[in-house]
């Protein structure tokens, strides 16, 4: 894809993503949990009101008013996304912007339980990294900025946290049927197939066990964060500039290990290295 094609799909995804946010439902329903704050709903009316009008920076205010209030909502990250996208779109970019869109997208596809949403904001997310990607290619830099999960936390991912407990303890009591099939049974039939049941359940047990702690793990202490600067350069523990080191693509998703002051150690791919912590923003988390 040409840099010319590519600016004009991010162009295209603005168009298509503000169109979407006019036909879907918005999230006023788990707003209505946060109007106990004075002026929590009328914010909201001013954000979606300013976006329509294609007034991206009063969208942008009023959304990020809503995120300092503890609003959390899918369609609010979705939005506040689109209002910075729609910010670029129109010229009026400011550092910063295509970092803090991608953030929202992944935010509304993390916190969403509607398929469609989940799907707007990955195609959005899609094309905000192609630019991003498009603008390092220009600059010299490494043009990749989503490096994807590890293949163990994109296996526990593909189900619920419930769901492979759910089959841990089926494969546990079907592990459990065969063995006392294979020792209590007097027939010879019977021990074969109490074997072969064992056999088969033995190895199902050990993966949605191992599945069932991980995804378990990353509820309780995973915490993720979207790099919203162009010149997030990674440093070592003592602050020092790693050698040879592009800074982290705006807009990628990086993993949170610890934070030293106004330094955040993170894991972007095989990298762990350190940023300044004001170069993310972390990614809020469901209930």
């Amino acid at each position: 894809m040409t840099p010319t094609s590519m600016e004009s799909s991010f162009r295209n995804v603005v168009i298509l993503c503000f169109v979407i946010s006019s036909i879907l439902p918005f999230g006023t329903d788990r707003l209505l949990l946060a109007e106990e704050e004075t002026g929590t709903k009328d914010l909201f009316s001013q954000a979606t009101s300013a976006l329509h009008d294609g007034r991206a920076g009063d969208a942008v205010a009023a959304f990020e008013s809503l995120a300092d209030r503890g609003a959390i909502d899918p369609t609010l990250s979705y939005d506040r996304g689109l209002a910075y996208a729609l910010r670029v779109r129109i010229g009026a970019e400011q550092p910063g912007d295509l970092g803090r869109a991608a953030q929202g997208f992944e935010e509304a596809s993390d916190l969403s339980r509607d398929p469609r949403l989940v799907d707007d904001a990955g195609r959005a997310l899609i094309i905000v990294r192609s630019e991003v990607a498009r603008r390092r290619v220009l600059a010299g830099e490494s043009v990749e900025v989503d490096p994807g999960r590890s293949l163990g936390r994109a296996l526990a991912g593909l189900l619920a946290e419930d769901t492979w407990a759910a089959l841990s303890a089926a494969a546990s009591l079907t592990f459990s049927l065969g063995l006392f099939a294979r020792w209590l049974s007097g027939s010879a039939r019977s021990r074969i197939a109490g074997a072969v049941v064992s056999g088969v359940a033995a190895p199902l047990l050990i993966l949605a066990g191992a599945m069932t702690a991980a995804t378990r793990g990353d509820r309780l202490s995973l915490r993720e964060a979207v790099v919203v600067s162009s010149s997030a350069r990674p440093t070592d523990e003592r602050g020092i500039t790693v050698s040879g080191a592009h800074p982290l693509p705006e807009g990628a998703r990086v993993q949170l290990i610890d934070e030293r002051g106004a330094q955040t150690r993170v894991r972007f791919g095989s990298m762990d290295v350190w940023v300044p912590a004001g170069a993310l923003r972390q990614l809020a988390r469901a209930d």
